[in-house]
């Protein structure tokens, strides 16, 4: 099993809700769509991100911007089925409207109209048949997103690395406990050239999401940034903020209701170990796996974070190179003051009005060795009953040269 969700232990992966099951050949991990507050829940819209990888590139390797993703070979296709678990809403059609190709993660879409492909519904009702409208198919060294940030980032993605199915639509009902996808890529001749299969268990009910997002910045790639020692992400000119997108959990299950959900969490932050331990304050037993600090919101409205009074929503786990030191993940600082979580719309107005959500935006300071510092964004699934664990949980890779 591979997982973009923790990466310190599987008990860990597999105590957080939503996780891939089972997942094999080029699919790497399935988890909730980064627009969806809801979308691995029984019963709820489908939003899903299908995470794809290679036999050299396993798991989150895979979103690497060295690493190139898949392409579709001339008169070629690839079938996305959406297997047992899933209901087919035959209200909704299979189309560009729910579906996006993605290179990288956080998202960066490749539109069909952008790069040459029509989305189609295939033979059997519940694949999604995607189909290069060029006579060269789709090249991976070729496939670029558009994104108006993407033209900054020092190493570009490229090819199909992320499947985003429920994207603006969802034509997909969570109707099992499992739900099984698979990925098929086929050559002009007909040939099976990929695939792969993973399995997504649904959550039973909404939980707080913690996802990665680019909507600042013009969609630049906030992962996988390359700094030296001591720079810090977010601050040191030519990167930006670890940013993540924060919905509260959806207060019931009525599907409609759990598809319009866009409520964010504001005013919440990271509390550094580092800053805990100035303040005097210990992690609660409960909490112990947070080596790296904790997600505090300011309940109070005084806008700072004493994990004290504020409400405690999650926390940090670290992962760094052996012996690093000096590694920090906290709030961004502007002006000297603590940026707390603010809602999207006030960050990115046009995504923002959309998706609704808050942007959390983080500043890292690149621990003393060279190597991958894997910091796990997780939220508590109860932040009222802290021994019910983790709900959700993004990591991030920052890259030390």
């Amino acid at each position: 099993m591979t997982t973009n969700h923790i990466l310190t232990s599987t008990a860990l992966a597999l105590a957080l809700m939503g996780t891939t099951a089972l997942a094999g050949g080029i699919v790497g991990d399935i988890v909730n769509a980064p627009l969806s507050a809801t979308g691995t829940v029984q019963g709820a819209r489908t939003g899903i991100n299908v995470y794809l990888q290679s036999d050299d590139a396993k798991g989150m390797e895979f979103m690497d911007p060295g690493v190139l993703g898949y392409g579709i070979p001339a008169g070629g296709h690839m079938e996305i089925k959406m297997g047992d678990g899933f209901e087919r809403d035959w209200d909704v059609g299979l189309s560009q409207a729910s579906i996006m190709m993605v290179t990288g993660a956080p998202q960066q879409g490749l539109p069909g109209a952008g790069v040459g492909y029509e989305v189609m519904e295939g033979e059997d009702v519940n694949i999604f048949i995607i189909r290069p409208t060029g006579p060269d198919g789709l090249v991976a060294e070729n496939l670029m997103s558009a994104a108006p940030g993407a033209k900054s980032d020092p190493t570009r993605q490229r090819g199909i690395k992320v499947l985003h199915i429920g994207f603006q639509q969802s034509a997909f009902i969570n109707a099992g406990n499992v739900g099984v996808v698979h990925v098929r890529i086929i050559d002009g001749a007909g040939q099976v050239v990929s695939e792969g299969a993973g399995e997504l268990e649904m959550i039973p009910a909404p939980v707080p999401q913690v996802l990665p997002t680019n909507f600042p910045q013009g969609a630049r790639n906030h992962n996988w940034q390359q700094v030296s020692s001591g720079d810090i992400v977010g601050v040191t000119d030519g990167t930006v903020p670890v940013t993540l997108m924060l919905y509260d959990a959806a207060p019931g299950n009525d599907r409609d209701e759990m598809y319009a959900f866009k409520a964010p969490i504001t005013g919440a932050g990271v509390l550094s170990t580092p800053e805990l331990r100035m303040m005097g304050f210990s992690r609660p037993d409960s909490m112990a796996r947070y080596n790296g600090g904790l997600i505090v919101q300011d309940t109070d409205g005084d806008g700072t974070l004493d994990p004290a009074q504020d409400l405690i929503i999650g926390g940090v786990i670290a992962n760094a190179p052996k012996g690093a030191k000096g590694q920090e993940l906290k709030s961004l600082r502007v002006e000297g003051q603590v940026l707390l979580s603010q809602p999207t719309d006030q960050v990115a107005a046009k995504p923002g009005k959309r998706w609704g959500g808050a942007m959390m935006q983080l500043q890292f300071t690149a621990g003393s060795l060279a190597g991958k510092y894997r910091p796990t964004l997780a939220l508590l699934r109860d932040p009222a009953n802290p021994e019910a664990g983790d709900g959700s949980a993004f990591t991030y890779t920052i890259v030390v040269k």
